[in-house]
Parts: C-alpha cells; sequence; structure tokens
C-alpha cells in the first residue's frame, strides 16, 4: 500500500472504500506492476495502493472527466469550478445583509400582517434588492439568472411558513441565530437548487463540458449525504446537504488539485470510460499485475451515475474473474446469497467481514450488513 497519507479521494462518493482500506491493506499484494480498477468511484483505493503504473474506469463520463482534468490542469474546468466556490461565499455575505428585512418579513408574516400573497411579493422585492450588494452575484457566462431568482424566491417563502409552522407545534420561538441558518440555507438550497437543474439540462442551457464537469463535483459535494442517484427520468434529484453545509467551502479541496504531489501521482495514471469488460480487454495483463474491484452491489436500486449495474452483469463480471482473468484480482462486495453463489466453490478465497452504514437514504442501506472480500491469490 502507499505510506504516502497526504493523498485522498477527489470527492465524496457513496460506497467509498476509505473505511475498510485496513482489510484491504491487508490481504493486498506486497508488490504491484500494473494497477487495475474497473469501477473507480472515488478511489480511495486507488489512492493508497503504490504500484507502477494505474490503469482506473469508470462508466460515469463526468466522472472520469474530472480526473482527465484535474491531471491536465485544465484551466476552463479550473476557472469554471473556482467562479462557483466564490459565488458560494458570496451568498454568505448576501445573506448577512439581507437578514434584516428577512427577519422583517417573517415577523410580520408570523403576527398575520400579511397575508400568503402578500409574503410572495415582499420577498420577490427584497430578492430584487439583492442585485444591489457589491459584487455580481453571479460571474459565470450566461447565467440564467431568473431561474436562480425564481427558486430563491420559492424557497425564501417556503422557510418562512416553515418556521412559523414548526414555532407552532413545538410552541417555542427560534434564536434569532436559528433563523439566520434557515435564511443561508434557504439561499444557499437554491444555489444548489439552480446547479442541479443545470446539470439535468445540460443541452438546453448550453453547457460546456468543463462547465458540466465543475457543477457536477459541485453537487456531488454539497447534496445530501454525497448521494448520486437518479430517478426514472435520469435526472439528478437527491437534495440540498442541509444547514450543516451552509459553511462548506471547496478552496482546500481546490488546492489540493492543483498540488505537485498529486499530479505527479496523476501523471502514472491511463483513464477510460468503458464497460468494465472493454477496459481490461485493453490492457495486457500479467500475473505481476493486481485489479481491485468494486462494483455496484447486488441490490434491487443499482443505478448511481445513470448506469445500471444488473444480476447479468455480476454474472459477467463473476465469470470473467474466474475463468478469464490472468492476474491478481481483489473484489470487495456486498454479501447476498446471489453474489455468495457465484463466487463459491471456485478455488478462491473469501473473508467475510462487517461493515456498518451511517445514512441509510430512503431505506435503500441496511445499517448493518456483511461484506465479502474474495481474492484468487
Amino acid at each position: 500500500m502507499n505510506n504516502n497519507l497526504e493523498l485522498k479521494p477527489l470527492l465524496k462518493y457513496p460506497g467509498g472504500k476509505t473505511a475498510e482500506l485496513p482489510i484491504i491493506s491487508e490481504y493486498a499484494p506486497e508488490t504491484i506492476q500494473k494497477y487495475i480498477e474497473p469501477f473507480l468511484g472515488g478511489g480511495a483505493v486507488y489512492f493508497a495502493i503504490q504500484a507502477n503504473e494505474y490503469y482506473v474506469n469508470d462508466k460515469s463520463e463526468d466522472l472520469m472527466c474530472l480526473y482527465q482534468y484535474i491531471k491536465d490542469s485544465n484551466a476552463d474546468f479550473f476557472k469554471e469550478l473556482e467562479t462557483i466556490n466564490s459565488n458560494w461565499d458570496l451568498l454568505s455575505n448576501i445573506s448577512t445583509n439581507g437578514f434584516a428585512k428577512f427577519s422583517e418579513i417573517l415577523s410580520r408574516f408570523k403576527n398575520n400582517e400579511i397575508d400568503k400573497n402578500e409574503l410572495v411579493v415582499l420577498v420577490k422585492n427584497m430578492i430584487d434588492e439583492f442585485e444591489n450588494l457589491d459584487g455580481p452575484l453571479f460571474q459565470l457566462e450566461n447565467i440564467q439568472q431568473p431561474l436562480f431568482k425564481t427558486q430563491l424566491q420559492k424557497n425564501i417563502v417556503s422557510i418562512i411558513k416553515r418556521i412559523c409552522k414548526n414555532e407552532k407545534s413545538k410552541e417555542r420561538e427560534l434564536s434569532e441565530s436559528e433563523n439566520k441558518d434557515n435564511f443561508e440555507c434557504a439561499i444557499k438550497s437554491a444555489y444548489y437548487m439552480y446547479f442541479r437543474e443545470l446539470y439535468n439540462y445540460p443541452d438546453k442551457y448550453t453547457l460546456s463540458k468543463p462547465r458540466t464537469v465543475a457543477i457536477f463535483l459541485f453537487i456531488r459535494e454539497y447534496c445530501y449525504s454525497s448521494m448520486f442517484r437518479f430517478n426514472r427520468d435520469g435526472k439528478f434529484n437527491v437534495p440540498y446537504g442541509g444547514i450543516s453545509y451552509n459553511s462548506k467551502s471547496l478552496s482546500s479541496k481546490i488546492a489540493y488539485y492543483k498540488s505537485k504531489q498529486l499530479l505527479e501521482y496523476l501523471k502514472h495514471t491511463n483513464f477510460y470510460v468503458e464497460d468494465f469488460l472493454s477496459f481490461v480487454e485493453k490492457i495486457q495483463l500479467t500475473e505481476n499485475d493486481f485489479m481491485f474491484l468494486d462494483p455496484p452491489y447486488d441490490t434491487t436500486f443499482s443505478e448511481y451515475d445513470k448506469n445500471s449495474f444488473e444480476q447479468q452483469d455480476q454474472i459477467r463480471l463473476a465469470q470473467y474473474l474466474i475463468n478469464d482473468c490472468p492476474c491478481k484480482f481483489m473484489i470487495v462486495i456486498k454479501k447476498t446469497d446471489f453474489i455468495e453463489k457465484l463466487y463459491t466453490n471456485h478455488n478462491l478465497q473469501i473473508v467475510e467481514f462487517d461493515k456498518n452504514y451511517f445514512v441509510s437514504f430512503k431505506n435503500r442501506n441496511k445499517k448493518n450488513v456483511k461484506h465479502l472480500l474474495i481474492k484468487n491469490y
């Protein structure tokens, strides 16, 4: 394993293997010529492995573009990302400067001095005044300001109603600090939802690829618990992470992306966007190479990034590993009857270990499950 502890995944990723690195390290080969990973994701294991060459793959085009843009120090990508981040900080100033007006409107609505229709008008007028603050609200070219302002108005009206409803049900008036947090959350959630809309309709809003990838990173970092999932129409619909994300910043992450140490590591890596089988067939594998696999789990919900991975794909993967893989491999996957049956009685070493999920998204993940570490050496 790589002893350089400063290297870390580029982004938060559902099902990341950072917590499992000790057990993976325990069973990984001591020397590796080529490191191969067909389902890269966040890359926790990739950044922890010491090898001479790296070949990594993922079917998510935006994810692999992110790796490639960082490797290439792509100027357009970094310009987009830095602007998104600076606008995020600017929203904090808008929240601070606009809080007095927000409090006035909240108080009037709470005391029944204005009705719901008047509330909507007053909030719209308040938002129009935001543009008079120092600095541009947005610096991105072709920004859809009306789209953002509509979402902002909706969020602020909604939070005022929710505050009043919660105070009545709990028979407790929220503190000024709590109201400030809620106001800032309404503003930043609108910004997040604005970019979520752009990401879901890139052609409609004529997004360049660098802008799309910058938005991809932003919404992955700020969505609820990094749950990057899509509805039946292929649209990303996970909400904003909430108040605790208000103070978050991408500044340190951007600095990491530009660090010499990371760029040196990426320099020895080849990136692919392929089906796993097409990917491994492009590489001349030998017994001195090591393949680590962290495929989507065998669940009823296996579509994490518009790319489904069904049981037939699990069968294809198992057949390749058992019958055709010429190098050492290790696969880590959630234990199910189906998976266990695929890999049992094939002269493989199978280690079972506990995996605790700290987040259960709409009850799709059980809190306590068993995982299997399967290897052929």
